[in-house]
């Protein structure tokens, strides 16, 4: 019979455990959120040597002690038992610091394995860690490891069999003896506590918040924590080089007061063209998909076939060309991001932008989700993955939504310069950027208080890895595997799109006036004139929550008579549709300029759409996003549609 084992992944955030995660289980994995806790558990699972091993990657988290929702949820899996061995991620490369986190486990009496990830980072230092002298002090397997190298692996599953079948365990009486220097009457209270629901853990921080209470004690607790680190890793760690002069001076340079955040946003930039560079392969491939479109559909009408299945495969190939364009977007923004995050780069630009950040209630590393917004929203979905908490990821995606993506900066700048020219165009750019604020403040006010409310809100309390070299292949595999995973998830969700809205839009004449959509157009009219929008513009703004690309075309569509279905307009090449002048002698200025506003706020697209969902497994809050926007589109629609026909 299989054995099975059951293994926490234990860490600070950038301590390496979500590269360990993901290399030992593969595409064996499943997200979701802990029981009751708006905090995303991921689980997963493989087999080494005829063992069958559960692996639960905690929630990152500096301390045990502390009093957030994702620590209560860390602290209360370990001392829950469920665990068999408890692996504690630590950063070898600022091992001093980071064993804190070990200090804090003690006394769980739970297995545990002590991981000194990024032992390259710290050669590439000139460190030298003697892990056979540290295992020998601390009575518990300790492997030196760098995560994103699969041969150290085998050596990691031998250390966790073997801490299992021995029970090898962190005791804490080392940090209880310097403890009690500090407060000498402790010792009665911690040995009257008596054991507890999963052994000692966490005995020596409550017994200290009894002497002298909280504040006092913790302060004690935590000396003595970081005195018993000193006295570990004395003789442990030797340093035999230098670290090169010129990482202190881009290290100036990014955290600069100054300049720091310019540079920052310089380097996302960069990065951004970066990811869109590697995403071109499949943009190619995309692109000879949809062209693929046409000759298909000739074809099988010249067999025979009816209209309506010809066009309704062309309508499945173009649908194709999106996922996969989606999962270029994906793969780039994951590869190059990634780079980014593991030379050390992404903290550093949280760092600086932590402060501006902390009026909308999250903190600086949301920064790197807005940016990537401005290319593409469902790039700035994906990217939400840095945020450590829950509540603070859907925030996150939903004042991402607010940013204007790639697609819209060449929809909405087109029908600036054709209505009012290229200065009005300018404007309307500066305004829909003031708007752009206005709306992500209202978004932070209304989900704030329940996604994220001000007595869990936190600085950024964070260390500043140490700059060093990325590992590419297991970065292109990461990548390579969330793209596909991306257009999986988005094949689904936009095929059921694709299909409906093509149906609605389907005519038999080729005529849109002969769509269900057209009826349903004019048959709301009288409605949505309140907001300004005739019935084209309306049915464009519905197209716009399908793809921005596609508004240019469903206009000139119905507005010119093209003898074209509306799912082929919308999907085929925007350049033969930019009838201009006809849309200027049928839409008003007013209509028009609201028409604009409406369609860069309303919700981005489908695929941004499935990509929040993707990102935070719930429906409802995917649900409660996209009407909050739909409702402030048309909000801002009505505004300006009014105040516009007032002054124009």
């Amino acid at each position: 019979m299989e054995a099975t084992l059951s293994l926490a992944l234990l860490g600070q955030p950038n301590s390496g455990k979500s590269t360990l995660f993901n290399g030992l289980t593969g595409g064996h994995q499943h997200v979701g959120n802990w029981p009751g806790k708006t905090v995303e558990r991921k689980t997963g699972t493989f087999t080494a040597n005829g063992t069958s091993y559960t692996v639960c990657d905690l929630p990152g988290t500096y301390s045990l002690s502390a009093q957030s929702e994702e620590e209560r949820v860390t602290r209360g899996f370990i001392e829950s038992g469920e665990a068999d061995v408890v692996c504690v991620m630590v950063d070898a490369s600022q091992l001093s610091r980071s064993l804190y986190m070990l200090a804090d486990f003690a006394g769980a009496n739970v297995p545990c394995v002590l991981v000194l990830n990024m032992m390259d980072v710290a050669e590439g230092q000139g460190k030298r860690i003697d892990a056979g002298l540290l295992e020998r002090r601390l009575g518990i397997p300790v492997v030196p490891f760098v995560a994103n190298d699969h041969a150290g692996y085998d050596t990691l599953t031998a250390a966790v069999d073997r801490a299992a079948s021995e029970h090898l365990v962190v005791d804490d009486v080392a940090i209880a003896g310097l403890y009690a220097q500090e407060f000498p009457e402790w010792r009665a209270v911690y040995d009257a506590m008596g054991d507890e629901q999963g052994g000692r853990f966490g005995r020596v921080w409550r017994a200290a918040s009894r002497i002298g209470g909280t504040e006092k004690g913790a302060i004690a607790v935590a000396a003595a924590r970081f005195a018993w680190v000193d006295q570990l890793l004395s003789g442990v760690q030797t340093q035999v080089g230098v670290q090169p002069r010129f990482l202190a001076k881009l290290d100036a340079a990014l955290l600069s007061p100054r300049w720091g955040k310019l540079a920052s946003v310089c380097v996302m930039l960069v990065g951004f063209v970066a990811s869109m560079i590697c995403a071109v392969p499949m943009f190619g491939i995309g692109s000879m998909v949809n062209m693929a479109a046409a000759p298909v559909g000739n074809a099988l009408m010249s067999v025979g076939v009816s209209p309506f299945v010809s066009e309704l495969v062309m309508a499945l190939i173009t649908v194709i060309y999106f996922c996969i364009s989606m999962a270029g977007f994906v793969f780039g923004v994951t590869f190059v991001f990634g780079v980014l995050e593991e030379v050390g780069i992404v903290s550093r630009v949280s760092y600086v932008f932590d402060n501006t950040m902390a009026r909308f209630g999250l903190q600086g590393k949301v920064i790197m989700p807005f940016m990537m917004s401005l290319g593409c929203t469902m790039a700035g979905a994906a990217g939400s993955r840095v945020v450590d908490s829950w509540g603070q990821r859907i925030l996150t995606i939903a004042l991402a939504w607010a940013v204007p993506c790639g697609a819209t900066f060449a929809v909405i700048p087109t029908l600036g310069i054709a209505f009012f020219g290229f200065g009005g165009m300018i404007a309307i750019m500066l305004a829909i950027f003031v708007v752009m604020g206005l709306v992500m403040a209202l978004v932070a006010r209304v989900f704030g208080p329940r996604l994220n409310p001000e007595s869990a809100r936190t600085g950024l309390v964070m260390e500043l890895p140490p700059y060093h070299k990325p590992k590419v292949k297991p970065l292109l595999a990461m990548a390579l595997r969330r793209a596909w995973a991306i257009f999986k998830r988005a094949a689904r969700m936009i095929f059921l799109v694709a299909f409906v809205f093509w149906a609605l839009s389907y005519s038999p004449t080729g005529d849109a006036a002969g769509s269900l959509l057209y009826r349903f157009g004019r048959a709301i009219e009288p409605v949505t004139r309140i907001f300004g929008l005739g019935w084209q513009t309306t049915l464009a703004f519905i197209s716009s929550m399908f793809s921005k690309e596609a508004v240019l075309g469903v206009l000139a569509a119905l507005y010119s008579g093209v003898d074209a279905s509306l799912w082929v307009a919308s999907t085929g090449s925007t350049s033969q549709f930019l009838m201009l002048d006809t849309l200027r002698a049928q839409i008003s200025a007013p209509e028009a300029l609201a028409f604009m506003f409406a369609v860069t706020f309303n919700v981005p697209c489908v695929m941004a759409l499935s990509t929040t969902f993707s990102e935070t497994h719930s429906l409802k809050w995917t649900a409660v996003i996209g009407l909050f926007y739909i409702c402030v589109a048309l909000a801002i629609c009505f505004l300006v549609y009014h105040v516009a026909a007032f002054v124009m």
